[in-house]
């Protein structure tokens, strides 16, 4: 079996906004493109992650404004990343080591995608898929033969 690369699985493009933006807006772009994370930059330097979650446990729970809190003060850090090289196995690897959901996919030191557990899990089954099908398929010739 070949080894499939994380860049064949990667979310793109990667959508970002600046530290400085208000939850508000941070809220307004990803509802906005459908996602359910950021990446923060600084100078269009990533300098962290915010989601969803982050949203949910550091703003709505702790009942601060969305107006005045800003990206950087609720975003998870420092950013995981993975070269856009790497197999799905090492992303996998990668992700419990760090105990993470989504890594930065890095294409020559450049933010190209996200790869989450959700992405791996999608690709897994469509490898047990394709593998069912050829299994499926020699099946019938089998049958056919006799």
């Amino acid at each position: 079996m070949k080894a499939d690369r994380v860049w064949e699985c990667a979310s793109r493009p990667v959508r970002t906004i600046d530290a400085e933006a208000s939850v508000r807006e941070v809220v307004k772009v990803m509802n906005e493109h459908r996602v359910a994370s950021l990446l923060v930059t600084r100078n269009g330097k990533p300098v962290g992650i915010i989601t969803e979650r982050d949203i949910l446990q550091r703003v709505i729970e702790d009942e601060k404004n969305l107006e005045s809190t800003r990206a950087e003060e609720v975003m998870s850090q420092p950013v995981q990343s993975i070269d856009s090289n790497a197999t799905l196995k090492e992303a996998c690897e990668a992700m419990t080591m760090l105990r993470v959901k989504k890594l930065l996919v890095l294409r020559d030191g450049r933010p190209e995608g996200f790869i989450t557990i959700a992405d791996l899990v999608k690709k897994i089954l469509s490898l047990h898929y394709e593998q069912f099908e050829d299994w499926e398929k020699t099946v019938i010739k089998a049958w056919e033969s006799f």
